[in-house]
């Protein structure tokens, strides 16, 4: 795949300020139509770092969602992302390094010179959300080097361990800190409707805030334990809103259409590279389950109207493991697929998740409060009706009491209220794909990496070329420093 790369953008970039020097002697090269830096404002570029964030989160689960086994390869050059052929995830490297972080950067360093604390919150909070993503999928990232006014050519690559424990952790406590400082007393330094996700009600952008801090606490939960109590206190902070209407995340309109859309919804069955796969389908069927149908299932994935629900199993060629039996898509007509969807980045069905798994060692009644506000909360937001909730969460393989349920009974249900988020494939690799927590989850039918689990993303598949510094990884088998 064609992607334009970090270490090209920046070379760009030191032709753009050799062009500038050029024009202030020559006036020449000079675009009327182009807004000039200082014509920027930090409210003109609010919305574009807004949509250029959800767009690389949208961009992990494009290809990234074959890993926690959301999705199973069908045709064309994704097809063997689920069988853990090496694969440079180069477009979401290119979202994110050549257009979300660097907007935010410029965002970021606008709000502070002009004190605008709420913008400059904003912007460090949606970093640090792209960032622990990306590290997440790679580990070792360039950040520290990436973004200086001197072009670097060669950034280095920050280490994952001092991107958790210092940048994305600063990031993250200089959001807070912005976010709770009162509104400016002058109407036009206050976000407004350029913020495209709460209108500039920066409550809500706090409580996203302390959410995904409690989201990076629990990332860090198996390196200390002490940090699962520190993202229940984070998450008694945040969302508080049980229908979604607080959830950070951008919804798409008739003129931009959701990019699931536009990529897989209204493709014809013989062009889609990708269907749900046969593990979440069986979640929800009524296998893993047995007799219990997910209501959520006829909402996030299209079946074409037959009698039962097949996924596809992962790993397989169109005429292995009964591959040619999947009926089920995402489809103009499901949740996620319809041309004015969301994209979510955190919400609060998330949060109570979290709360459940940090709860669960210490205090099994609220953790399992919490477990069934996940769920419900879950179905809320889908739109599955009070009475279909109420059937679901009360059967008794859902409701087993705080003695009975288990650490498999919270993931797993998180696995379905997070459909197509690649934050499970952290959760999958934090208990190291455990079988005993991730019930029938099973290695692909073929599998490149021999017998191993997957474990990172490859980097994109130029940047070796272009920048020595880019870190020497053995394969995909090797683990990250968070899952070490």
């Amino acid at each position: 795949m064609k992607k334009m790369k970090f270490n090209t953008i920046m070379l760009a970039l030191g032709g753009i300020c050799l062009l500038v020097s050029c024009n202030k002697q020559l006036d020449i090269n000079d675009d009327p139509e182009k807004l000039k830096g200082s014509q920027v404002t930090v409210a003109g570029l609010l919305p574009s770092a807004i949509q250029q964030t959800a767009t690389s989160f949208w961009n992990a689960g494009q290809y990234g969602n074959f890993y926690p086994q959301y999705l199973a390869g069908n045709s064309g050059q994704a097809a063997n992302i689920d069988s853990y052929n090496p694969y440079g995830f180069d477009n979401i490297w290119e979202s994110a390094y050549l257009r979300a972080l660097p907007t935010l950067k410029d965002m970021i360093d606008r709000a502070e010179q002009a004190n605008l604390p709420h913008y400059a919150g904003i912007g460090k909070l949606l970093t640090a959300l792209t960032l622990m993503q990306c590290s997440d999928i790679w580990g070792d990232i360039p950040y520290s080097e990436a973004f200086s006014q001197a072009a670097n050519l060669s950034p280095k690559y920050d280490s994952q361990e001092q991107l958790y424990n210092v940048t994305i952790k600063g990031l993250l406590d200089n959001a807070i800190t912005d976010l709770s400082k009162p509104l400016p007393d002058l109407a036009a330094s206050r976000v407004g409707t350029t913020d495209l996700i709460y209108k500039g009600d920066i409550p809500k952008w706090l409580r996203a805030a302390y959410s995904a801090r409690a989201r990076y606490y629990i990332h860090l939960s198996k390196k200390n334990v002490a940090n699962a109590a520190l993202a229940v206190a984070d998450a008694k902070n945040g969302f508080n809103k049980d229908t979604g209407a607080e959830d950070l995340q951008l919804s798409y309109t008739s003129e931009r259409n959701h990019p699931w859309y536009t990529n897989l919804s209204i493709a014809t069955p013989a062009s889609r590279y990708a269907r749900p796969s046969k593990y979440i389908i069986d979640l929800m069927n009524g296998t893993r389950y047995p007799g219990l149908v997910d209501p959520r299932l006829p909402i996030l994935v299209d079946n074409g109207g037959a009698a039962v629900y097949i996924g596809r199993p992962v790993g397989t060629q169109d005429n292995e493991q009964g591959a040619n039996l999947a009926n089920t898509d995402i489809t103009a007509n499901t949740y996620y697929g319809k041309m004015t969807s969301p994209v979510p980045i955190i919400t609060y069905s998330e949060i109570q998740f979290i709360k459940a798994e940090a709860l669960f060692a210490t205090d099994k009644q609220l953790a399992y409060e919490a477990y069934l506000e996940g769920i419900r909360s879950s179905m809320l937001k889908f739109g599955v009706s009070a009475g279909n909730i109420s059937t679901y969460t009360s059967s008794p393989l859902i409701a087993k009491g705080a003695n009975n349920f288990t650490l498999a009974d919270i993931m797993m249900q998180k696995y379905i209220a997070l459909f197509l988020q690649m934050e499970t494939w952290t959760d999958m690799r934090r208990y190291q794909y455990d079988t005993n927590v991730y019930i029938g989850l099973t290695k692909p039918f073929k599998n490149l990496l021999g017998t191993e689990w997957v474990q990172r993303g490859n980097y994109a598949d130029n940047e070796p070329g272009r920048n020595p510094n880019v870190p020497k990884v053995a394969s995909q088998a090797v683990k990250i420093w968070l899952f070490q």
